[in-house]
């Protein structure tokens, strides 16, 4: 099953991903793991989810907070705005 059904079935659509606010590589890609940076929690207004998990944030706010940023983080990995480095693993 490709990413995109399973999201699919998961009721779950990637959003258009934003340019990068800074100068930074917004994912590394080696083999098949990718590694992303520069990610933001924002609700649905535009405001900055911030806090602690465990001090300001309890748990159902922590997992709320994530679930607004995974899709935009997912959607940077496709955008035409991003360039990644991609390593190839050496066998040894």
């Amino acid at each position: 099953m490709s990413i995109e059904n399973k999201l699919a079935e998961l009721g779950v659509t990637l959003p258009e991903a934003p340019a990068p606010a800074a100068n930074y590589v917004p994912f590394v890609q080696v083999g098949d793991m990718v590694y992303i940076s520069g990610q933001i929690s924002a609700g649905e207004d535009g405001t900055l989810i911030t806090g602690k998990l465990g001090d300001s944030l309890d748990v159902a706010a922590g997992a709320a907070a994530a679930r607004r940023c995974a899709p935009t983080a997912g959607a940077s990995t496709r955008s035409p705005h991003t360039c990644a480095i991609r390593w190839s693993r050496r066998a040894g």
